[in-house]
């Protein structure tokens, strides 16, 4: 058994890997970007966990990012591809690798332009909950 953000986290990456019309408009999906990669691209972003245990069970809360990059001179790209995350992690499965996924909620989101200019920075914010099996 993995620790539950490893658990978490592996699961996000490899729903949004998995997920075809969000491969399609990406030039990858990294937890670290390599050197000059082209956009647009994801990153899998910030987590914190928290404990979310009760007394007939052992769980954890976790607060995740997910970061779209775009190279488009207005916000749609960014706004699509924040989309197509969306879309994709509808179908995040609930068995996880030692844990099980409760719930996965929408938070919120937001696109803006990045400190370089030309590039479109959009992030959504979801809330994982999951119990050790």
């Amino acid at each position: 058994m993995v620790a539950p953000g490893w658990a978490v986290q592996q699961a996000l990456y490899q729903t949004l890997a998995a997920h075809p019309p969000l491969r399609a408009a990406v030039t990858g999906i990294f937890d670290y970007v390599p050197r000059k990669q082209a956009l647009p691209y994801i990153t899998v972003g910030e987590a914190v966990e928290t404990d979310w245990s009760a007394k007939d069970f052992s769980g954890r809360e976790h607060r995740l990012s997910v970061h779209v990059w775009s190279g488009y001179r207005g916000m749609a790209e960014a706004k699509d591809l924040l989309g197509l995350v969306d879309e994709a992690l509808e179908h995040m499965p609930a068995a996880l690798d030692g844990h099980r996924l409760v719930s996965l909620r929408f938070l919120s989101a937001r696109v803006m332009v990045d400190a370089e200019e030309e590039v479109r920075h959009g992030i959504a914010d979801y809330r994982a909950r999951t119990v050790r099996e």
